[in-house]
């Protein structure tokens, strides 16, 4: 069985991508490769006319949540401009 802290970081979750998607965000929770000497992590970027978050889904939950929160914050801060 689950934790309850662990389903409510994931529906937490859930409704930050789905915030981001009213945004025009698409976000990505994807493996990112590891190797020797290079520490991939999440991020954003802009592909083709689209603005796109990508989730090491590999990190933490409470991570990936403080993450997309994070960048959401600063786009729905930037747009207020």
């Amino acid at each position: 069985m689950a934790a309850p802290g662990k389903n409510k970081s994931e529906s937490l979750l859930q409704e930050l991508i789905a915030v981001a998607g009213r945004m025009n965000i698409e976000v990505r929770t994807e493996k990112l490769l590891r190797e020797v000497g290079y520490h991939a992590r999440s991020g954003r970027c802009r592909l083709k006319e689209q603005d796109l978050i990508i989730i090491d889904r590999d990190s933490p939950l409470a991570d990936q949540v403080e993450f997309l929160a994070t960048e959401l914050e600063e786009t729905g801060s930037q747009k207020a401009f």
